[in-house]
């Protein structure tokens, strides 16, 4: 039973599964031969073989899943082109009848709709408006031979909200945040979130936002469980069982709004008081062990990880671009997705031959007007 235990969890890794799609157990179908010989061999066979198949199912499951993506089931993939929004401000809108991603400006969207707060975002009040749309309405033009019954996943629902203000260049952006139903290595019921949009959800300024999706992934745990239960006595609308969670989401994210303005004002205030982290940029980069210097491979720029949760952000010259606080798991997951990665020799070679020029010159001073910091994002 250990060998089998070991296996299973190497498999995963191997899959690079997400820790949240790891079970606590697996459900065999064994049969004990009391002969030996073959027969032994057999079972341990079969027994390696239902892993392997449970393995691959949940590891399809998340490839489904790419970060910020749709999945197109006219390519089979989420890695295609055109299953990300283009721009920050766009949402998902829902498929064609042939299984391609749709995607629509949330503003425009919201115009259309005519949202009772259009005429405050557009003054440019720092708010976030939202809409929830069911999965039914997401798949009104999807044919059935093109991903209908796909089963993958499905999509009960999203919410559309925005617009976010972001630590980068894009400004502000809008997400469609997924609720999605998959299920486990055992075969239960998993409700699951997932973020639609052209921009990490780790370079929103506000981190009180991670906190509630967080907190709202959470809450899917346990309402999965209500619904295999509801599930195991009867016909259940999915649809139906998910729509006050997605109205609750909805609440949460409009609740920010009261406080992106104070939290904007506060970052600025601590901004002016040199309480960033932007002075320890140079001296970090200078000091940098070779598992704190990364590559981010969105932006083509080089991250170091200095102390007590400071980032910083480089070009390859050395040109100091921003330096923001975030928290490990925060780190952790950028490099789990595959967005962040360790330097090569080459890279941290000729970055760091750049940086010792900059300083010796006197050149290598810290950029003041980078993005806000991000605080403790959870």
């Amino acid at each position: 039973m250990q060998a089998l235990a070991e296996m299973a969890h190497t498999l995963l890794h191997i899959e690079g599964v997400d820790p949240l799609a790891m079970p606590r157990y697996l459900e065999l179908n064994l049969r004990i031969p009391l002969d030996g010989g073959n027969d032994v061999r057999h079972a341990a066979g079969t027994a390696v073989e239902q892993i392997s198949k449970r393995v691959r199912e949940v590891r399809e499951h998340e490839k489904a899943l790419r970060p910020g993506a749709v999945y197109s089931y006219f390519a089979g993939s989420s890695h295609a082109d055109g299953c990300r929004p283009a721009e920050p401000r766009q949402v998902f809108e829902g498929y064609s009848s042939t299984g391609k991603p749709q995607f629509a400006d949330f503003v425009t969207m919201a115009i259309e709709r005519k949202d009772p707060n259009i005429d405050r975002l557009l003054a440019g009040e720092d708010i976030v408006l939202t809409r929830v749309t069911m999965g039914r309405v997401l798949r009104t033009q999807q044919l059935a031979e093109f991903g209908g019954n796909s089963p993958v996943f499905k999509i009960l629902g999203q919410v559309d909200a925005g617009l976010f203000r972001t630590l980068d260049a894009a400004g502000r952006c809008a997400f469609s945040f997924q609720l999605l139903r998959g299920t486990t290595l055992e075969g239960r019921a998993r409700l699951r979130l997932h973020a639609v949009g052209a921009v990490d959800p780790m370079d929103l300024a506000d981190p009180g936002l991670m906190q509630i999706l967080s907190r709202f992934q959470r809450q899917l745990d346990a309402e999965a469980m209500r619904l295999q239960g509801q599930q195991q006595g009867g016909e259940v609308d999915e649809e139906a069982f998910v729509l006050p969670l997605l109205q609750d989401l909805a609440r949460q994210l409009q609740g920010r709004t009261r406080n992106a303005g104070r939290r904007t004002q506060h970052g600025l205030e601590r901004s002016e008081e040199g309480q960033r982290p932007t002075s320890r940029a140079y001296p970090d980069a200078a000091e940098a062990s070779d598992d704190a210097i990364l590559w981010d491979l969105d932006q083509s720029t080089v991250v170091v990880l200095g102390g007590k949760g400071r980032v910083h952000v480089f070009t390859p010259q050395g040109k100091h671009v921003t330096s923001v606080m975030m928290q490990g798991h925060a780190i952790e997951r950028r490099l789990h997705t595959g967005r962040w990665r360790n330097a090569e020799p080459e890279e941290r070679g000729e970055f760091r031959l750049h940086i010792k020029r900059l300083v010796a010159s006197g050149e290598g001073k810290p950029t003041e007007d980078g993005p806000l910091p991000a605080g403790g994002a959870d």
